[in-house]
């Protein structure tokens, strides 16, 4: 099963930072989970929220704010402040961080309220770029995004989801994705065999009680998002 730490370390270290994403794979966690938006000056920058001000000590959108100017922005977490890793990373430093590491990498295109023109193409070239596209996942709640990526890449793709699908297992090979990736909330036995029946993988978000991690697991998922990758994999490991 893929331990996906979940914006990195993100209980103990500010998510989706360089050193919450190292102190994920040191954890033992063999995937790692980002969010990608745009800048101001159209940059890949690595960030959950469209807005910097829950993370980050500011207020505005990140699509108004150049990457200088996001650089800028420090920690909302005071004893992070001031590390250098703790700023707002580019999609560019994070595959540089895990191109020569083991490790399965899902990017999350945030196009589900905001449409950043080009993002699906930007990504992808990037990928390419580093000749690394069997390392990657690309998923986003906007299902138009996935088809955008199916369209110009032969990248995996993944399907998020945190309401119900009918038929949800024919929607997602119709989509053209490899993997379904439901809220925690929407999964239970029957859905994961029926998505393996139909040679689709199955990654549940957001699982932090070590109760669901081990149904995962004795349901054979294939993949956890956790913001806790260090207990997760004490438990896989036993």
């Amino acid at each position: 099963m893929i331990n996906f730490a979940h914006r990195g370390a993100s209980n103990d270290y500010p998510e989706n930072t360089i050193l919450s994403l190292k102190e994920g794979i040191k954890s033992g966690a063999n995937g790692l989970e980002i969010d990608v938006h745009k800048s101001k000056d159209n940059k890949l920058v690595v960030i959950h929220d469209e807005d910097v001000e829950r993370t980050f000590i500011g207020r505005g959108l990140v699509k108004d704010f150049t990457l200088k100017e996001l650089k800028e922005l420090k920690s909302r977490k005071k004893l992070f402040r001031d590390n250098k890793e703790c700023h707002i990373p580019t999609l560019e430093e994070v595959l540089d961080l895990i191109k020569d590491k083991d490790i399965l990498l899902n990017i999350e295109l945030k196009t589900d309220v905001i449409r950043y023109e080009g993002i699906e193409e930007d990504v992808v070239n990037l990928i390419k770029k580093y000749k690394i596209q069997d390392k990657i996942i690309l998923s986003s709640f906007n299902h138009e995004s996935i088809k955008k990526v199916k369209l110009i890449s032969n990248i995996k793709t993944g399907m998020l989801y945190e309401k119900p699908i009918e038929n949800v297992a024919e929607y997602a090979k119709a989509l053209g994705v490899e993997y379904i990736h439901p809220d925690l909330r929407l999964v239970n036995e029957e859905l994961i065999k029926e998505a393996h029946k139909n040679n689709l993988k199955v990654n549940i978000f957001t699982v932090n009680n070590p109760i669901y991690m081990r149904m995962c697991i004795a349901n054979k998922v294939d993949g956890v998002f956790t913001d806790y990758p260090e207990l997760l994999n004490e438990i896989l490991t036993k």
